[in-house]
């Protein structure tokens, strides 16, 4: 019969091996991974910590394995982490502080994966440029989730399953350039939706200003509320193509003054406002496949015209 002694050796050693000696709860388990900046490492089981294998790990990539629960501290302390790569590996759940202490990452994909939810503390306070959660199953985001993000210039959530937008989201995120939410479920954009979104700001390191870019088309978007533009004065591009828009109503456009784009193809308006016109001309070039009445498509083909001549005469 074993000794108290020996079963004690015995339980650290599986404790070790399961509960790795740097405090984490384990994430991988022999898993196949790709990364720069480690050597012979082809696998891992545990998570990803400051030990001498990982502490000059540029890149991590993970494809098409079974990694069910990104777990607190799951990618922690690493100071040359730049990237981030996990893809198709059946996540289901991010819990908060699963990336933590990582003081030069520039880019988080996790692509074709299963989780539903976002939770505030997954990404606030990382120093990311990127983050892309393209092609999972996101149906509930946090209203704090994305805040705090101080370098976020591109988020992508296209093809998920999300139905509503959140005006409350983006607070301290002054940075973002692309905001790429097609291919969901959305049915109204409400009031004050991009109040924390600075439409137009300038980057140093390329001395321009930049706009931001907004996606929505191919979602369900039916109406938007009033003062839906509220607290955004201007922006680049604003996509609303291939939705179920029947109306927009000047009040829904707020404190809006200029956009450069916006599209609103394939909806069922029967008009638009003068308003709308006056905020992105352009928009007369992308209101194809409406229901438009006569009276507005007589009224808007006729300015158009008129545009153009003065675009030749210029």
């Amino acid at each position: 019969m074993a000794s108290l002694t020996t079963l004690i050796v015995i339980k650290v050693l599986l404790s070790g091996l399961f509960n790795p000696l740097w405090g984490c709860e384990t994430t991988f388990f022999n898993t196949n991974v790709t990364l720069v900046g480690a050597k012979d490492v082809g696998s891992i089981t545990g998570c990803f910590s400051p030990i001498e294998d990982f502490v000059r790990v540029s890149y991590i990539q993970i494809l098409n394995e079974n990694v069910p629960v990104l777990k607190r501290d799951a990618i922690s302390g690493l100071p040359k982490l730049v990237d981030i790569i996990i893809d198709n590996s059946s996540i289901i759940d991010l819990e908060s502080g699963c990336f933590s202490d990582l003081p030069n990452l520039y880019l988080i994909k996790l692509r074709h994966n299963n989780f539903k939810t976002i939770r505030e503390g997954v990404f606030n306070k990382l120093s990311l440029t990127e983050l892309c959660l393209s092609n999972n199953s996101i149906e509930t985001i946090h209203p704090k989730a994305f805040n705090d993000l101080p370098k976020l210039n591109i988020l992508q959530l296209d093809q998920n399953k999300l139905s509503y937008w959140s005006g409350e989201w983006f607070l301290g995120s002054p940075k973002i350039t692309v905001l790429n939410f097609e291919y969901n479920l959305i049915t109204n954009i409400p009031t004050a939706a991009l109040q924390h979104v600075n439409g137009l700001h300038f980057d140093p390191q390329v001395n321009l200003n930049i706009s931001t870019h907004i996606h929505l088309n191919n979602n369900r978007i039916r109406y938007l509320s009033d003062g839906a533009f509220n607290g955004i004065e201007a922006f680049g591009w604003l996509f609303l193509h291939r939705n179920e828009l029947e109306e927009i109503s000047e009040s829904s456009l707020g404190s809006l003054k200029m956009v450069d784009w916006i599209r609103l193809e394939h909806n069922n308006l029967k008009c638009i406002p003068r308003k709308l016109v006056e905020i992105s001309p352009k928009v007369l070039w992308y209101i194809s496949n409406n229901p438009l009445t006569n009276e507005c498509r007589d009224f808007y083909d006729s300015l158009k015209h008129n545009m153009n001549r003065d675009d030749k005469r210029g």
